[in-house]
């Protein structure tokens, strides 16, 4: 009888040990899928940042009164579902067939050859200077570095650092009779 009680403890002792193994991998399992969790989630923000922000241009006019343009403006915000988007970060580019020019932001309203200024048309109730926030209506004031003649295509590409560019293109009236002409829708 001796002998069936240590192979009762023998096989006890094993059992246990079964289950402290199974109790580890368990922990472990249970560690890396919270982990794995973590990380989907966090590529997820990520991933739905990159797609979902970007602004829309809601008009776009040039004013200068003669048969080209030079001094432009847009008229953008946010789109649905868009992270607010950061000025500095923000490189705009106009293109025509035969040029292209790069801006960035100048901080002020105020636009030249090389840089975009903003003036705040309507704020949001989180409004932040130099950045674009839900509720913000904005105009870009930016000059092109050569008159843009009648007729003529034009793209502008609003390419945020982080989020999708918004292009805009058109083409100039084959007559400009006035001093402001809307170029966009």
């Amino acid at each position: 009888m001796n002998k069936k009680a240590e192979m009762g403890v023998g096989t006890l002792i094993i059992f246990i040990a079964l289950l402290l193994v199974a109790a580890v991998a368990a922990g472990v399992l249970i560690q890396t899928a919270g982990s794995l969790q973590q990380r989907a989630l966090s590529t997820g923000a990520q991933a739905t940042g990159q797609i979902a922000t970007s602004a829309v241009a809601l008009e776009v006019s040039g004013t200068d009164g003669t048969s080209n343009l030079e001094n432009l403006e847009m008229i953008m915000k946010l789109a649905p579902g868009s992270e607010p988007i950061n000025l500095d970060a923000v490189t705009m580019t106009l293109s025509t067939a035969n040029t292209t020019q790069t801006f960035t932001y100048s901080g002020s309203d105020a636009g030249s050859d090389t840089e975009f200024g903003v003036d705040y048309l309507q704020q949001g109730t989180n409004a932040q200077a130099g950045v674009i926030v839900r509720g913000d209506v904005i105009n870009v004031v930016f000059e092109s570095e050569r008159a843009l003649e009648e007729g003529e295509t034009v793209r502008i590409n609003f390419i945020p650092q982080i989020g999708t560019p918004t292009v805009v293109i058109f083409s100039l009236p084959d007559v400009i009779s006035t001093e402001r002409v809307y170029l966009y829708p």
